[in-house]
């Protein structure tokens, strides 16, 4: 909940950024950013590991980060996308048109609070419980 939180605030900051902000709110905005990414990974890997049994766990970890090191891919293509066209119109143009790219980003980091919220509900804990029984087998472990 924390990385969606300041993904979230760091977007919604980055929509007031332009070429007259002072760099100590630049700096603000992008520790924002830093603590998103801080807090973000190590709870996606403990996920994705903490319901599979031992001798699955790197395969768990190196698919979650997989799919994360492909989803910073596609957002920074789309971001391009978005914003490359304006890069030929000058300085505020370009300004102009990554708000385009931060409201979405603000929605992700919401999303993320959301599943932060869901993943750690007592419903998702009896998932993961039932999931693990389901795997005891595998690892020989009672």
């Amino acid at each position: 909940m924390v990385a969606g939180s300041a993904l979230a605030l760091g977007a919604l900051a980055s929509l007031r950024l332009g070429p007259a902000t002072p760099l100590p709110a630049v700096l603000v905005t992008f520790l924002l950013f830093g603590v998103f990414l801080g807090a973000v990974n190590p709870p996606i890997t403990n996920t994705a590991v903490s319901g599979m049994p031992r001798s699955m766990a790197g395969v768990a970890a190196s698919l979650a980060s997989a799919g994360r090191q492909s989803g910073t891919a596609l957002g920074v293509a789309i971001a391009g996308m978005i914003m490359g066209p304006a890069l030929t119109r000058g300085g505020t143009a370009f300004t102009a048109a990554e708000r385009g790219v931060w409201w979405p980003v603000a929605g992700l980091g919401v999303c993320v609070v959301a599943l932060g919220l869901l993943a750690t509900g007592r419903r998702a804990l009896e998932s993961a419980d039932r999931t693990a029984a389901l795997f005891e087998d595998l690892d020989g472990r009672p």
